[in-house]
């Protein structure tokens, strides 16, 4: 079974790209209702979310610019300034973080012996050996990406003179 690509997601992507071919790492906000004027699709139609996403990754590797839908607050998509997307990473690679860890204290709760398949038991043993060997291997790597994430301290104010 092959999977046909649909023309018309190419062409409503170039008629993104040719409407806003000036976007900039600015901090601009680029509203729903103005995309959906360009495609003539609402914006709760699937198509959409293909198109702006095609259109999105395009501008991200081919111009540098990374439009943001959570920034927008809904609204549409924000054009990140540079200081935004090392915020957005930051925020992200420490949700990705929580994310594994939580899975990783799910899958170490059930004890081998509990596990019906053998096949979980492989799983979770291989799982859990795997993730202990990265940590161990890469354990200054990591403390280093934790502190590189932690926000700065901020300075001690000085009012008059005094700390």
């Amino acid at each position: 079974m092959t999977i046909e690509r649909n023309p018309r997601i190419d062409e409503d992507v170039e008629l993104l790209l040719g409407r806003f071919r000036d976007i900039l790492q600015d901090g601009r906000l680029i509203r729903h209702d103005e995309i959906e004027a360009v495609l003539g699709i609402r914006r709760t139609v699937s198509r959409y979310k293909t198109v702006t996403n095609k259109w999105r990754r395009i501008l991200m590797e081919e111009q540098r610019v990374f439009l943001d839908g959570r920034s927008a607050l809904g609204e549409g998509f924000k054009s990140l300034t540079p200081d935004d997307m090392i915020r957005y990473t930051n925020r992200r690679v420490r949700q990705m973080g929580h994310m594994l860890r939580k899975a990783l204290q799910v899958a170490s709760l059930p004890h081998p012996s509990e596990l019906k398949n053998s096949e979980a038991r492989v799983f979770q043993a291989r799982l859990l050996v795997a993730c202990e060997q990265i940590v161990q291997a890469h354990k200054h790597v990591l403390v280093d990406l934790a502190k590189a994430m932690k926000p700065p301290r901020a300075l001690p104010r000085v009012v008059g003179g005094k700390e």
